[in-house]
């Protein structure tokens, strides 16, 4: 994703790859049609058992560069935390091509649009560990730079910035405007997570790893396919 420094204070996923508008590249899966507006807004992250999404990884910057790997999130099932029906989004966050880890989120979206988080699950069949329901993805996030720290697996707090709302790099879709957030800062030029969401369609593009000293192993995750709609 790009964006200005006078939007984020920092170039958002390596100001590497042209702008929005640069026309799309090979399309390697059908993107999901878009679907007729809702009474109530449609939220950033789908949620359904079996919704997944694929991406093609780039290790180093720019982004494309020559290493790439696979990752994937997705929804394993759902679950009820405190009388709410949750999803289990199982997000893995790679550091290397070859070293991830894997997190399961407990996620429901609201009727205003927002995605909140319930808690969390150890592994796939877990209990669920319930947290404060917390806004992570909001429908209207405001101002550049505010904040939307959640609470952290096992206590305390995740940092959450959202930056802007910004072009993605391209992907095999074309580029996609997205909403972009930043995990463990609040500073974007500190953050070492990214996450750029698209209306209704979710996480187009990740970083991980965005601000390691060594370029070569930052890491951008592109979109390759998405959840059926």
């Amino acid at each position: 994703m790009k964006t200005t420094r006078a939007a984020c204070l920092f170039s958002l996923f390596w100001l590497a790859a042209c702008f929005g508008g640069c026309g799309g590249g090979g399309n390697s899966g059908s993107l999901p049609a878009p679907l007729p507006s809702p009474a109530s807004p449609r939220p950033f992250l789908p949620l359904k058992a079996g919704d997944a999404w694929t991406y093609a990884c780039y290790l180093g910057t720019p982004a494309p560069s020559a290493s790439t790997f696979p990752k994937s999130n997705q929804v394993i099932g759902s679950t009820v935390v405190n009388g709410t029906t949750t999803f289990e989004y199982q997000v893995q966050i790679p550091t290397s091509p070859t070293q991830s880890t894997s997190q399961i989120q407990l996620l429901a979206n609201d009727a205003a649009g927002n995605t909140l988080i319930y808690g969390y699950m150890s592994s796939p069949g877990a209990s669920p560990m319930p947290v404060t329901p917390t806004i992570i993805i909001a429908q209207n996030p405001g101002p550049n730079l505010t904040t939307y720290d959640y609470p952290a697996e096992g206590g305390g707090t995740v940092s959450r910035v959202f930056c802007c709302t910004t072009p993605t790099h391209q992907t095999v879709f074309g580029v996609f405007e997205v909403d972009a957030y930043y995990d463990g800062s609040h500073t974007v030029d500190q953050a070492p997570d990214g996450y750029g969401f698209a209306v209704g369609l979710g996480s187009m593009e990740e970083d991980h790893n965005f601000n390691d000293p060594d370029p070569n192993k930052r890491i951008d995750c592109l979109i390759t396919s998405t959840p059926s709609p």
